[in-house]
């Protein structure tokens, strides 16, 4: 069975990108805008969450401390991606496990969430 990872970013290329890509990893991924990540994270069981910064209807700071404060989803890590300057700064901030820098080399995304990804807990 695949991994499941959950990638909340609104720029469609983007996701499909990174889709595409963690699937060749034989991760499944799936994909929303931020907007209803928490219906997503009640349909499935992930064990790690990409959360793009900069979301054109907010940040994903916010939800990674929303996720982070949360005891059904504190345990899943969350990576923030983003090209804003200071990335590595708020994501300490929020609570957030790793970041990614955009642009970024595929690999190092791939390896972001195999250093960080974590069996999601049978319920």
């Amino acid at each position: 069975m695949k991994k499941k990872i959950l990638y909340a970013e609104d720029d469609g290329d983007m996701r499909e990108i990174v889709s595409e890509f963690m699937q060749f990893e034989d991760y499944e991924v799936i994909t929303d805008n931020g907007k209803t990540i928490g219906k997503k994270l009640q349909q499935h069981a992930v064990g790690l969450i990409l959360l793009d910064e900069n979301l054109t209807w907010g940040w994903g700071s916010d939800l990674c401390v929303l996720l982070k404060s949360d005891e059904q989803t504190a345990s899943i890590p969350v990576i923030l991606i983003s090209a804003i300057p200071k990335i590595d700064e708020i994501a300490e901030r929020c609570g957030a496990d790793g970041y990614i820098r955009k642009p970024f080399d595929i690999y190092d995304v791939i390896d972001m969430v195999n250093e960080h990804y974590r069996e999601p807990a049978k319920s």
